[in-house]
Order: C-alpha cells, then structure tokens, then sequence
C-alpha cells in the first residue's frame, strides 16, 4: 500500500516521478491540511518511509526560491497573497522593533511553510483545477 506505482496515464503525462508520486498519494488519500489534516491521510502518511515522506510533505525548491518558484508552477495567486503576507510581518517585524534573531526566525518559518505547502497548491492547480486566492 505504501508504494504507488499505478499506471494512471494521462492524468500525469508530462510529470517528474516525483510528482506523479505527489499526486498520486494525494489522489488516493487526500491533500494535508493548513491546519487540520484527515485521518485517511495521516493514516497512509504515516506507512511512508522518512524519505518519502519528505518528498510527499517538503518541496526544497519551495524552500529555497519561495514565491519564485510559486510563480514558475504558475501559482501566481498564491504567490501574491504571499508577498502580501510577507510584506505585512515586514511591516509588523519593523514596528515592534524586534531583534534580528527574531526575524530569522520569522524568515525561516515562513519559507518552511511555503515548502511545506507549495505540493499541495500545485496538486490543487494541475490536478483538480483549483486556482484560488486562499491559502
């Protein structure tokens, strides 16, 4: 159950192995949550070995290049509320004067959570043709 290797042909043509193996587990189980993520896919989540589930949970690209990268899948919207979300902590960061480890950390948390959700939105875009304006 833990290795998916259907041969689902068209719905995937063009994909990398990595994410035809994404969208795959997401077909079969759902999409993780923001904030609350179902039990089926906890449940298959959890039969995964560490490396897949890193590959299923974390995009480096995401993590690395941030919005850009948003912008190269075409996720645009997204990529935009993003911005908008980074320069207001910016803004936020700024008044409250607060100290440059703070801001690292900041920094650091906000290019995880991109990472951590950048598979989900291009699931959401290529495969069930969601575009949305909400994270």
């Amino acid at each position: 159950m833990t290795d998916i290797s259907t041969p689902d042909t068209e719905k995937y043509e063009g994909l990398s192995n990595t994410w035809r193996f994404r969208f795959e587990f997401f077909d079969r189980n759902g999409t993780p949550g923001a904030i609350k993520t179902s039990p089926a896919y906890t449940a298959a989540f959890r039969d995964l070995s560490f490396g897949k589930r890193m590959k299923l949970n974390f995009n480096w690209l995401g993590a690395v290049f941030g919005v850009f990268y948003l912008l190269y899948l075409r996720l645009w919207r997204k990529a935009l509320v993003l911005v908008g979300l980074g320069i207001a902590i910016g803004i936020v960061s700024v008044i409250l004067d607060l100290p440059p480890s703070i801001d690292r950390i900041v920094t650091f948390g906000f290019a995880f959570f991109i990472a951590s959700r950048v598979n989900t939105y291009n699931y959401e875009r290529r495969v069930l043709g969601r575009h949305t304006w909400r994270l």
